[in-house]
């Protein structure tokens, strides 16, 4: 532990030295708090507190005094299309809709494992024909009272659909967190030979399944996240040896489908001067100098994007996963970043066309403090950042302020499924989370798996914009 300490103590002195980046302000002073060894803590919106379900009053969550929420929806409920609700909830993103309701584009993470529903689409509008092949996405239209009126099927035939994220042209980007060809996971039934590991584009407002069209140029990799900035859509990737991504289409999109035609240029992010960077021993508070390397083939017949991309001295950062933007920044997190390997909350500010900062919000020493962020979402009213853990035991949602303190939002109490989906209704009024949830038991249909079992869609709502610092 002491030699890698001072590998960390030389990485922050070399990015401090070689680009003349000054600490200072409330992220010199997190650092200091970081050296010391406090617990960085927040006061937030106060402690939580075993919290009722507002139309059952049923205790599955525990939140800070003055919220409410409704379970909006679950896995094995009844669909407006038919048949049952998929499981296995993950990304999703929230858009304004007609008469102030708020339409939800919901990522089904399926794996093509067994108690596995698939997302329904006809068959001529799925991606790949293999019926083991089950994740997709549904939409839900959640009117003013936060009730839900419709839930459909809008993407089918895809696999592994982790996160996503929202477009300023209303719709949701959903990932395949996977690299195959069809195959059941871990390849050992063998698949049709359609190549997985892309991200679809879904407009928020689809009335029904659309075509699903891969976005090859933005690279073929186990995708988790993305998020668009200015011209660039930034991409995660859920790996232990990891790169961050972005991509520029050739031309400005404006609609959907524009993103899976245009083509464009993929680029990883690289630390200037430090090449294969690693974010593991990069220091809190600290800032690092960016640059971007290109990706000569994005669409490998192989999983080699990251390799091709560290060759040229691409950062190496630890499961890259959540990712939003707000202001002039995108915000990304890795779940087991870090020297305790409990979770990192970076920041990255573009500065041209080829420059920017990459900036260590956050790093857990504590899994009291967080243990192992997943999703993440920005909090309107405040700049707050939500981080949804995805860890063993008890999950939290945690609040990290602009100072870098953490502070603990909601926890589980029916069920320890992963917090996952964390969006805001376009008015910022309302936060819709998921929990996962698992897979049918053999013999089970979807109606008979336990509600702490299943996949739960919340919708939370209360004083957003008091969360206090310290």
């Amino acid at each position: 532990m002491a030699n890698q300490v001072t590998r960390r103590d030389f990485v922050m002195r070399s990015a401090v030295a070689g680009a003349g980046i000054a600490l200072g302000g409330p992220m010199a002073a997190y650092a200091q708090r970081g050296a010391a060894g406090g617990r960085r803590a927040a006061i937030g919106y106060g402690a939580l507190r075993p919290t009722a379900e507002i139309d059952s009053a049923i205790e599955f969550l525990a939140l800070p005094p003055g919220f409410q929420y409704r379970l909006i929806n679950r896995a094995g409920d009844p669909m407006t299309s038919g048949g049952a609700t998929p499981g296995i909830f993950d990304g999703m993103g929230a858009f304004a809709g007609p008469n102030g309701s708020t339409i939800l584009i919901r990522n089904h993470e399926n794996r093509s494992r067994a108690g596995e529903v698939a997302v329904p689409v006809p068959a001529g509008k799925r991606y790949d024909p293999d019926a083991n092949v089950k994740g997709g996405n549904t939409k839900l239209v959640v009117d003013r009272q936060r009730r839900l009126q419709q839930v459909y099927g809008v993407l089918g035939g895809t696999h592994t659909n982790c996160a996503g994220g929202e477009t300023p042209w209303r719709t949701w980007i959903s990932c395949e967190e996977i690299f195959n060809y069809g195959a059941v996971e871990n390849n050992t039934t063998p698949g049709t030979g359609v190549p997985h590991g892309y991200s679809f584009e879904i407009p928020a407002d689809a009335t029904a399944a659309v075509p699903a069209q891969p976005i090859v140029d933005a690279g073929r990799f186990a995708h988790e996240a993305v998020a668009w900035l200015d011209g660039a859509l930034y991409e995660t990737e859920d790996r232990g040896d990891a790169a961050f991504y972005r991509f520029l289409p050739a031309r400005r999109p404006r609609e959907f489908g524009d993103l899976a035609s245009f083509g464009g240029t993929l680029q990883a992010l690289a630390v200037r001067s430090q090449p294969g960077f690693d974010a593991n021993l990069a220091s809190p508070g600290e800032s690092y100098p960016a640059e971007w390397v290109t990706i000569d083939e994005p669409n490998p017949l192989q999983d080699t994007v990251r390799k091709e991309a560290q060759s040229k001295g691409a950062a190496i950062f630890d499961r890259t996963e959540g990712a939003w933007t707000a202001g002039r920044r995108v915000y990304f997190d890795c779940t087991t970043g870090g020297e305790a390997q409990l979770g990192q909350l970076w920041s990255y500010e573009p500065r041209g066309r080829n420059d920017g900062t990459l900036t260590l919000i956050y790093e857990s020493t504590s899994a009291s403090d967080l243990e192992n962020p997943d999703n993440l979402v920005v909090v309107p009213a405040s700049g707050d950042v939500f981080l949804q853990e995805d860890s063993g035991g008890e999950q939290f949602v945690r609040g990290v302020t602009k100072r870098g303190s953490i502070y603990d939002f909601a926890q589980t109490i029916l069920s320890d499924s992963e917090f996952c989906g964390g969006c805001f209704s376009p008015d910022g009024r309302t936060f819709f989370l998921n929990q996962q949830g698992g897979r049918l038991s053999a013999g089970q249909t979807p109606g008979d798996q336990p509600v702490a079992d299943a996949g739960l869609t919340y919708a939370i709502w209360g004083p957003f914009g008091g969360a206090r610092d310290r």
